[in-house]
């Protein structure tokens, strides 16, 4: 019987022994995965910021002058990627639901906006600059030379400017032969040197010879004129070379070879 009554009791203890383990572990794995759902229930949820849209008649009614505040209770709140800051001003920039784009610039002294301007937002093609002197049509080549013509900058620093704007400007058809008429006129009347410091007639002769040179990819009798037509007007422009010189000359002789090639 003491037998007996030991091997009952060694079994029980067994039992409780196991069942202890048991408890055990399956409190340990509630607490772990109470802990993972308390830890993905902390994770904060990511949500994306949506850059604020603009419409053609909000675009149209930012006025020069208004407040930060004033454009941020009319056109919306715009994230830290669509903030730009520069030399005394700050840029921020607005689109609409067909890719149009739009940008409104303050001066960073009093936080008002000095400068409005957009890309396809008015029309499909449209490229408007607004500032408190009116609106430029950045299309028009014309308005833009004008505009650099009569700024206070330096003959070098005016012509690069119309240099650049030539080098991007797509001509059409129609205009590509106006261009080329017109610079073989100035050239054949004898008119294109005569009068080197005006600024304006210098620089749009600079943006059609660059025009022309640009449009061609291979060598023509045109292309070439254009480049010496080109050569002689930004160099006489800039005060490099004088009216006469023999590099004037040379490069007239070339010219008058290409419009022999062009007969």
């Amino acid at each position: 019987m003491k037998i007996f009554a030991s091997g009952t009791v060694a079994i029980l203890v067994s039992f409780v022994l196991i069942g202890v383990g048991f408890s055990g572990d399956s409190s340990s794995d509630d607490k772990q995965a109470s802990k993972e759902v308390s830890n993905d229930a902390e994770e904060p949820e990511e949500t994306e910021e949506e850059q604020a849209n603009i419409t053609k008649e909000q675009y149209e009614n930012v006025q020069i002058g208004a407040t930060q505040n004033q454009i941020k209770k009319e056109l919306g709140e715009v994230t830290e990627d669509n903030i730009i800051q520069s030399k005394g001003r700050t840029m921020w920039s607005y689109s609409d639901d067909n890719f149009g784009l739009a940008y409104i610039y303050f001066s960073n002294k009093d936080k008002k906006v000095v400068l409005k301007s957009e890309l396809g937002l008015l029309s499909e093609n449209s490229n408007t600059e607004t500032s408190k002197d009116g609106t430029v049509d950045l299309n028009d080549w014309k308005v833009q030379v004008k505009d650099i013509a009569g700024s206070d900058k330096s003959e070098t620093e005016k012509f690069d400017e119309v240099s650049k704007l030539a080098m991007e400007y797509s001509l059409t058809d129609q205009e590509l032969k106006e261009f080329e008429d017109y610079i073989v006129n100035e050239y054949k009347t004898n008119n294109y040197l005569k009068d080197i410091h005006n600024d304006e007639y210098m620089l749009t002769n600079i943006f059609k010879s660059t025009a022309i040179d640009e449009h061609y990819s291979s060598s023509t009798p045109i292309k070439e004129f254009a480049f010496d037509f080109l050569q002689n007007t930004k160099y006489t422009y800039r005060g490099a070379e004088v009216v006469g010189s023999q590099f004037v000359l040379a490069n007239e002789k070339q010219m008058n070879d290409s419009l022999a090639l062009m007969k």
